[in-house]
């Protein structure tokens, strides 16, 4: 379409100016009435329009680069005949990527939480973890970490995001390179909260819950920074504008500070417990008295009904 439309309006610029130009009418606007460059304007916005329409509804950004080209070459080329439209493209084409790009990363956020909400808390083959996700940027092979195979949720997750990055390399203005961060960060932060949503409703008991946190710090120190990297490859030192918002993430990191000192006090509650129980005693508390309002009736009443049982362990003793 764009070549075309190229080709027929420069042809016809050429064969009006060959066929009704006067060398000496000087000014062209003046001895036609401004009719050619009318014409000429009015095909150029009909284009756009048809650009502004078409452009949304593009999904792959390698197709959405090489309309670009064309469109720059048209306008080159009809800039040989006073129509250089190239100003005009921008604001057309970063509307389309921010589109498409924010497009892609509500969808690598539904698909994590979908996955999650599905995800059975089981252990599954180790292997290794790597305490930072960072990847050197002078590699050219950016590969997701292999670590994140562990974890579904995240997995999923991390393999929209390179998807999204995928589309955005061959067409990425400058121009949006802080705005395109944000929509990292925004969808980065859509995942935070859902974990923290997530252990707020869910109730995790003993290997659950130490496999979601191990799932949430594969997403601090490994998906994270892994996608501040990918995001670098597309523009310079965006990784760095990722890398910032880190604070926005302090309610997974506390989950992993906290969770940890709720576990090991549970257990070692629950080993005095069971060390109690096992002596025959009662259940007392710090302050000395038996726990849930228990008497001394009671566990006398417990010891009688284990009562030969202990007898027969003494004899044999």
């Amino acid at each position: 379409m764009v070549n075309c439309h190229r080709m027929n309006l420069f042809d016809v610029v050429n064969q009006y100016r060959a066929i009704f130009n006067n060398d000496k009418s000087g000014s062209e606007e003046n001895y036609d009435g401004g009719l050619l460059f009318s014409w000429a304007m009015h095909q150029i916005k009909n284009h756009l329009c048809t650009l502004e329409v078409m452009l949304p509804k593009i999904t792959d950004g390698g197709s959405l680069s090489n309309i670009l080209d064309q469109c720059m070459y048209c306008a080159m080329g009809l800039g040989l005949v006073g129509l250089d439209f190239r100003g005009l493209l921008p604001l057309l084409f970063e509307d389309a990527v921010v589109n498409l790009f924010s497009k892609n990363m509500n969808i690598a956020v539904e698909n994590f939480q979908i996955v999650l909400d599905s995800h059975r808390w089981v252990p599954l083959p180790s292997v290794g973890f790597a305490t930072n996700g960072v990847i050197n940027e002078s590699h050219d092979d950016v590969t997701p970490p292999s670590v994140l195979m562990e974890h579904p949720p995240i997995a999923v997750f991390v393999n929209g995001i390179s998807a999204a990055m995928n589309e955005l390399r061959p067409c990425a203005p400058l121009s949006l390179k802080h705005v395109l961060a944000q929509e990292v960060v925004k969808g980065l932060q859509a995942v935070s909260d859902s974990l923290v949503r997530y252990n707020a409703i869910r109730v995790l008991r003993g290997n659950e819950s130490t496999l979601f946190r191990s799932l949430c710090q594969a997403f601090i120190e490994v998906a994270y920074p892994y996608c501040a990297t990918c995001f670098g490859r597309c523009y310079p030192n965006g990784a760095t504008l990722i890398i910032e918002c880190r604070s926005m993430f302090d309610g997974v990191s506390q989950l992993l500070t906290t969770s940890p000192v709720k576990a090991l006090k549970n257990s070692v509650d629950n080993a005095e417990v069971k060390q109690t129980t096992e002596n025959g005693g009662a259940l007392v508390v710090e302050n000395g008295s038996p726990a849930d309002g228990q008497d001394s009736t009671v566990a006398n009443t417990d010891q009688n009904d284990t009562g030969p049982v202990q007898a027969e362990t003494q004899s044999s003793v």
